[in-house]
């Protein structure tokens, strides 16, 4: 598997769960079958159906052996309360998320336990994305490349915050939060005219830098991150995992959106992993 370097897990955070949970998983779902009904149809239009299906067959799931199998050296599991407010300042919806990070793959969870429950399950062994609806005993199977292509290309449009345009500022505010001491670093963009209020903390133990996300190993930009001198770390960017962030659009003072981590543990239940006894639909065989 592609080893895709995504900015960093606070960024990843910010982009997963910045939309309420229905409009995301509409979204999620409809940019995934145009990405891979466009590029299977521009790679491989050849006038015979069936020997198109079988080339896919051959670069795709299992079969794909150009990239060397992702592995992530950190079992962890991340719970997540989103907020999402009015542009009077009031809440418009709260949405509970999880990250479960296993051996070679990720389970993300929206709203697990409502009706409107939603799975992305992220097999690297496979070379697959199932997106998974546990009420119905059902899942969505497509090539896991394609949801890398996509994630690449809606980060490049305004998920990097890492560009010219965006700065980090440590600031000398602390608090706690959940129990952590946390730390406040401001994160703003002229461009784009936004900024985000990070408090982050160093009491984690629990180091995610080498796991993946989509495929793409996070980076801790702290660690690499420098001055002129090789050798020192620039203070402001943050060190540790972000708490909580609160994000602000069109230089406006009125949260858009906060986000809180509430529960982080050394460990991960397989159970998210096992998809047997679910009938799996293969969108390759809706092309």
């Amino acid at each position: 598997m592609k080893k895709l370097h995504i900015v960093s897990l606070t960024t990843l955070l910010l982009f997963l769960f910045i939309a309420p949970a229905q409009a995301q998983r509409g979204y999620i779902k409809s940019k995934i079958k145009k990405q891979v009904r466009q590029d299977m149809e521009e790679k491989y239009a050849e006038p015979e159906r069936e020997k198109g299906k079988k080339a896919l067959e051959d670069i795709t799931y299992e079969n794909d052996t150009r990239y060397p199998i992702p592995e992530n050296p950190v079992q962890a599991t991340l719970v997540m309360e989103t907020k999402t407010y009015k542009k009077n300042g009031k809440l418009e919806d709260t949405m509970t998320s999880k990250i479960v990070f296993g051996n070679t793959g990720e389970c993300m969870v929206m709203n697990e336990g409502e009706k409107n429950e939603t799975r992305m399950l992220f097999d690297y062994k496979g070379a697959a994305t199932y997106i998974v609806n546990k009420k119905e005993k059902t899942a969505m199977k497509m090539p896991i490349i394609n949801f890398q292509k996509m994630a690449e290309k809606m980060a490049s449009q305004g998920g990097d915050m890492e560009d010219d345009n965006g700065k980090w500022k440590r600031t000398s505010e602390q608090k706690e939060i959940y129990g952590y001491s946390c730390r406040k670093y401001i994160y703003t963009n002229t461009k784009e005219k936004t900024k985000v209020d990070a408090w982050v903390t160093q009491d984690f133990t629990i180091d995610l830098s080498g796991n993946h996300l989509f495929g793409g190993q996070i980076k801790d930009f702290s660690k690499i991150a420098s001055t002129s001198d090789s050798s020192k770390i620039d203070e402001n960017y943050p060190r540790g995992m972000m708490v909580r962030s609160i994000y602000y659009e069109k230089n406006s003072d009125t949260p858009n959106m906060e986000m809180n981590i509430t529960t982080f543990e050394k460990s991960s239940n397989p159970a998210y992993f096992d998809l047997s006894g679910y009938q799996i639909t293969d969108i390759l065989g809706k092309l």
